[in-house]
């Protein structure tokens, strides 16, 4: 009995008809049988399905399968012809294809364990026509990646594109997976779970290439065939009933001087076996050329939910905890889970938690090791050899070029550029490197040649729309403009963006490759300084600020404290600046305990401003929860004890007593009194504590304290990330959040 059947033509209609009666679209009634939607184009098509769906779609549809089907089944010699054929190959394409091994893993481990499916775009992203102007409008990280997904109109499992076009050519950035992806298809079809009425034929194309004696593509196959036991006859007997799966992986890898001949073959075999179906890969920006009848189609980055099930599958059989804890690292740095959207630098993530159980300290020292696999060690690991891009181009040359891309393009906030202001700019490297052509064509033409260079060898800058580039990871682009400005000293140029979000890992990642940070972080911190130098009302909320931490007494550094009763203040006065608190929270790390000895003053007094607040908030709503929340903090305050709070207690006591008991009693007694009663909390908390000053700050000066803030938590992130001397580090730690005169 056939194991694949196709409908008739009349079939066809009958099938159409009857889903059309049922109300069904194809992805509806694929959905009701629980299969894939190609399935049903290719039934469609006129091609054979599998027998048990063949069946229960008829069944589905109250139609006799014997009434659907075509002429032409499946003999049952030919599909034990390709049983006999798969166990033959079975070891050959297991030992080729069942596993995986990059980089510096230690062991191959089995594809199946650790193989995430891939999604694919079915409109290959750099092929878009999209306006400058419309890229113009991204201006922070999230914009970046929302834009990017944003713009691909249609995502497939891998496994349904090759479903759906019967030959394609499967494009994507280095390291995106192809080869995994191929040598996947390959097994599954091998253990019967894809389209396992057909033999698989995995070839790399760049041992096709440099066989000895140059034979064409049909001949190298038939040998393969012939070295494993199956003879040619058989070999082109199932070639020529449509029987195989072909895959042909790297083509991008194939050597300049065999690139027409191995593209011709390919497209010769595949007219003549035109019955099978074909898949190959090829890494975009690689040597144009478009084979006839094939679809393109590119690998989409990974997803939240495919870089979660990679991990968990990475660490399933070593320690699930490490998998957790990783997930847990990205989730908390933005800049480090966009390179785990690409397989192979998220490969290179598992490997570097795996043995430390974190990332380093330094984030630089992850993002260089991630550039040189890219730029070095992923063709050098599999011995590929790229044809030189520019001869006087070295690779230090091309990670001072992108450094000065990337700097300059940072400076003028652009995350998309246009490829003529891409390759002016390297133009205006290449032109002074030694023996560069004098003449402005040719070096126009050579920028070009870079460009696409670099895009197909390294895959750092990506054409992500007809003519628009970016870096492939925004982290790259923040990695080489922080190289750039550490190597030329562009700091009073970085200093200018001191209170712009976008900055922020450029500052990071710059004062972390500096040998010593020292003058570096003294220049911060005269910057943030000068920020409220000329503001007189925020030079006193900071004299303010200083005095009362000092009359707690303190010992040791007071600058978290100092940010601890700044953020206290303007809680009172209903003002939330989340770096305040940030920035007290990081006492940790500044070393300063906070808690000890003088711990219940600082618990009363920030019990006291929510007191505050909440009769500020009441006052202004009239919200119940706003009261029983005012009474409760009230009461915590009072729960206090401490010979310093005695005073100051008694007169909240008084001021609680006058408090009804009776809720409804309460809001009308509140809506007489509150205000009164509200600005008498405020006088108490000024006489006997010295917070709840009304700061009367307009919206920009708390803006500009926000920034202030943000900009002192940059600098305390940027001395903890770097080596910076000990007499410097005090220094800077001493004086900080003073005013000016301080």
């Amino acid at each position: 009995m056939s194991r694949s059947l196709r409908a008739s033509d009349d079939g066809i209609k009958r099938i159409k008809s009857a889903m059309k009666q049922g109300g069904f679209t194809q992805e509806a009634f694929a959905k009701a049988l629980g299969i894939s939607r190609s399935v049903i184009t290719v039934l469609f098509r006129g091609e054979a399905i599998d027998r048990a769906n063949f069946e229960e779609l008829c069944k589905f549809l109250e139609l006799d399968w014997r009434d659907i089907r075509g002429e032409d089944v499946v003999s049952d010699d030919l599909e034990l012809l390709v049983q006999e054929v798969k166990q033959k190959i079975a070891a050959d394409v297991t030992e080729r294809c069942g596993t995986m091994r990059v980089l510096d893993m230690t062991q191959p481990v089995d594809l199946d364990r650790i193989y995430t499916d891939v999604n694919i775009i079915k409109d290959v992203t750099g092929r878009r026509r999209i306006g400058y102007d419309e890229v113009m409008e991204v201006c922070t990280r999230e914009h970046f990646d929302r834009f990017l997904v944003g713009t691909i109109k249609e995502r497939v499992k891998g496994f349904e594109a090759v479903e759906e076009f019967q030959k394609l050519v499967v494009l994507g950035k280095p390291g995106a997976g192809k080869t995994t992806f191929m040598k996947y298809l390959a097994m599954s079809c091998l253990a019967g779970k894809f389209h396992g009425e057909l033999v698989p034929i995995f070839v790399t194309l760049k041992a096709y290439a440099e066989e000895r004696g140059q034979p064409s593509l049909e001949n190298y196959i038939l040998t393969e065939f012939a070295k494993r036991k199956v003879s040619q006859d058989l070999a082109k007997q199932l070639l020529d009933n449509g029987k195989a799966l072909i895959l042909l992986d790297g083509l991008d890898e194939v050597k300049k001087e065999d690139d027409d001949r191995v593209k011709q073959d390919i497209d010769q075999f595949s007219r003549d076996w035109l019955k099978n179906r074909f898949a190959i890969t090829c890494r975009i920006a690689a040597r144009e050329y478009q084979f006839e009848k094939f679809t393109e189609v590119e690998v989409a980055d990974f997803d939240d939910s495919q870089i979660e099930t990679f991990v968990n599958n990475w660490f399933r059989e070593r320690d699930d905890s490490k998998a957790k804890r990783l997930l847990e690292r990205l989730q908390g740095s933005k800049p480090v889970k966009e390179l785990a959207k690409s397989p192979l630098l998220l490969t290179l993530l598992c490997l570097v938690f795996g043995e430390s159980n974190d990332f380093p300290r330094k984030r630089s020292i992850l993002y260089k090791e991630g550039l040189e696999v890219l730029m070095k060690k992923w063709d050098a690991k599999r011995n590929i050899e790229r044809e030189m891009i520019y001869k006087h181009l070295s690779p230090q040359n091309k990670e001072d070029m992108l450094g000065q891309i990337a700097f300059n393009t940072f400076v003028n906030g652009e995350y998309f550029f246009r490829q003529e202001d891409l390759q002016r700019q390297i133009k205006d490297y290449i032109c002074n490197l030694p023996e560069a052509s004098a003449d402005s064509e040719v070096l126009r033409l050579d920028s070009e040649v870079v460009l696409k260079a670099i895009e197909h060898h390294h895959g750092l800058l990506v054409e992500r729309a007809r003519n628009i580039y970016s870096f492939s990871h925004l982290t790259f682009q923040e990695y080489f403009a922080a190289q750039e400005i550490e190597r030329e000293r562009h700091f009073e140029t970085l200093m200018q963006h001191i209170t712009d979000p976008r900055w922020k890992e450029v500052f990071l990642l710059t004062a972390e490759m500096l040998r010593r940070s020292d003058n570096f972080l003294r220049l911060m911190k005269d910057w943030i300084d000068g920020m409220l130098t000329n503001d007189e009302n925020l030079q006193a909320f900071l004299e303010w600020a200083n005095r009362k931490t000092n009359s707690v007494k303190l010992s040791g550094n007071n600058v978290a404290a100092r940010s601890f009763y700044a953020c206290v203040a303007l809680r009172a006065i209903n003002y939330d600046i989340r770096d305040s608190a940030k920035l007290f929270q990081s006492n940790s790390v500044l070393k300063v305990d906070l808690y000890s000895l003088t711990a219940n003053e600082l618990y009363f007094d920030q019990d006291l401003a929510r007191a505050l607040a909440r009769s500020r908030d009441l006052y202004r709503a009239r919200a119940r929860d706003f009261a029983q929340d005012l009474v409760l903090t009230l009461k915590r305050t009072l729960s206090h004890s401490n010979v310093v709070l005695f005073q100051v207690q008694e007169a909240l006591k008084a001021l609680e007593r006058r408090l009804p008991d009776d809720r409804e009693e309460f809001y009308q007694w509140w809506d007489n009194h509150g205000e009164e009663w509200s600005d008498e909390l405020r006088q108490v908390c000024i006489d006997r504590r010295n917070i709840g000053h009304n700061w009367q700050f307009t919206k920009e000066q708390v803006k500009l304290l926000e920034q202030y803030y943000e900009a002192n938590l940059l600098l305390v992130r940027c001395m903890n990330r770097s080596y910076v001397s000990k007499p410097v580090r005090e220094e800077i730690e001493s004086t900080m959040l003073l005013p000016s005169k301080k």
